[in-house]
């Protein structure tokens, strides 16, 4: 009887010590595989029993770090890293519970987040291709241990998450690869053999999903309020998901797969989305906000991690002749004035009038990482840094002259003269298909002429959702639409 008592004693109180609070575990971005960012310091954190002692001990140094768990059963540290290299282990133990996290890799770690373009897998979408997969995935295999991804896959979230259950680190190598993101594929497999580190990725992006999602309603009404319209911000406010749909209520992706996240040490982010933003003429303020909340959320007070984005692609949307991708994009490239250390790939040249979803993932990728290179590692590529953008707009008689900056050698290739996408107005303000050339001696100036405006006071080039524009300077970094007038939107 004694022994009964004694061991329902026992049960009752290991019953109690469990409801008080949760077996040693750590977040599950702390696990197998994972790249930690090098040369700095990272947290590691996790749950366990309130009031435990828990000690985190990293196989690349000496020191021990050592917390208690707080009343939510939460436990955090913070670990310096090591220059890059591995595999590492990483000991947590806490009482006679112990956990030990294997095959650590330390390197550089870059986010990536936003809709479909960016989510779109290395193995592509059913009849939408990426341009290269084939080669990439057969050739995959060699990035097993240089490329790591965390794909942070939560559901939707109205509270904020502590954790993304149902996921980990994987190695990008094989099927894992196919599934990566291709964008992130391409930027971190040639940033690994251009440094000779390893890579993290963290993808985040979800198809279809609108920017306030990834925000706070305190980081949106921050953007916005008293610069909209009152209906049109209260609609934003107010807007609730629906289930099966992509997400479009503030603050759901925030919950569910950034904050989680929040605080794991990474060099920078990589941001594409706006498809579903695109009638937003505020999308500028938006961003700027997500950038400043999500440095914020990262420890990043000084604007050290680089934040950029894409600009959405051409497409039909509809109608192809109309203009609300355009203006869109315009708005866009506006918050490059807003974000500091920002950079905009342009994706001008690459679109397709019936598919969203451009194949040219590998250009896009590279425009990003040519300015990594150049700003954040410090390694001149001699390609310059910057999109070809006008500088000068000049009308004489029926010509259009249009000067460029950041043309590299020059607009176009040896022997090729004639531009697609180029349009003309007069006083009329009615815009006609035009010819363009550029110059034989000034490679960084193009003429412009159309026989049905004969004084043009206006010049546009690719300024449809789809005018098949294929302007690129000589390194083929294309240039993005762009209007010589402020007419407003029709």
């Amino acid at each position: 009887m004694k022994k009964l008592i004694a061991l329902f004693f026992a049960a009752a109180a290991a019953l109690t010590a469990l409801m008080a609070g949760e077996p040693l575990r750590t977040a599950t971005a702390i696990s197998d595989h994972m790249v930690i960012q090098q040369n700095t310091q990272t947290p590691v954190w996790g749950w366990g029993q309130p009031g435990a002692k828990v000690k985190v001990t990293p196989s690349w140094g000496r020191e021990i770090y050592t917390a208690t768990v707080a009343a939510d059963s939460s436990w955090r540290v913070q670990v310096k890293t090591p220059a890059a290299g591995g595999p590492y282990t990483l000991t947590v133990v806490s009482g006679k519970e112990k956990l030990t996290v294997s095959d650590i890799l330390s390197g550089e770690v870059w986010i990536f987040s936003g809709q479909s373009n960016m989510d779109m897998p290395l193995r592509g979408f059913d009849v939408q291709v990426v341009e290269g997969t084939r080669e990439e995935l057969m050739a995959s295999g060699r990035y097993a241990d240089k490329v790591r991804m965390f794909r942070s896959k939560g559901p939707k979230a109205f509270q904020p998450q502590k954790d993304i259950p149902g996921t980990a680190w994987e190695k990008a190598a094989g099927l894992s690869a196919a599934r990566l993101s291709a964008i992130a594929w391409f930027f971190s497999t040639r940033l690994s053999d251009i440094l000779g580190v390893p890579v993290g990725v963290i993808d985040n992006s979800w198809g279809g999903s609108k920017i306030e999602p990834y925000m706070t309603e305190e980081a949106v009404r921050q953007a916005l309020e008293g610069k909209i319209p009152d209906a049109r911000f209260r609609h934003i406010l107010g807007r609730q998901e629906e289930k099966g749909k992509a997400p479009v209520q503030i603050a759901t992706t925030w919950n569910g797969r950034v904050l989680p996240m929040a605080g794991y040490a990474a060099r920078g982010f990589i941001w594409y989305q706006g498809e579903s933003n695109r009638k937003d003429r505020y999308y500028d303020l938006l961003l700027a906000a997500m950038a400043q909340l999500w440095r914020t959320a990262w420890g990043d007070v000084e604007n050290k991690m680089p934040f950029m984005f894409t600009t959405i692609a051409p497409y039909k949307y509809g109608d192809s002749s109309k203009t609300v991708r355009p203006f869109f994009v315009e708005n866009q490239l506006h918050a490059l004035e807003l974000i500091p250390n920002s950079y905009a790939a342009i994706t001008e040249s690459l679109g397709n009038e019936t598919c969203i979803h451009p194949a040219q993932k590998r250009e896009v990728a590279g425009q990003f990482l040519v300015y990594a290179l150049e700003k954040t590692y410090g390694f001149p590529m001699g390609m310059g840094v910057g999109y070809p953008e006008p500088e000068k707009f000049e009308f004489k008689d029926s010509v259009a002259t249009v000067t460029f900056k950041n043309t590299a050698n020059g607009l176009g290739q040896v022997g090729r003269r004639e531009v697609k996408g180029f349009e003309l107005a007069g006083e009329d303000r009615v815009f006609h298909p035009a010819q363009a050339a550029i110059d034989k001696k000034k490679h960084h100036v193009i003429t412009v002429t159309s026989p049905e405006v004969p004084a043009p006071v206006a010049v546009r080039y690719n300024f449809r959702n789809y005018g098949g524009g294929d302007l690129a300077n000589s390194f083929g970094v294309p240039v993005p639409c762009f209007r010589s007038d402020d007419w407003p939107e029709e």
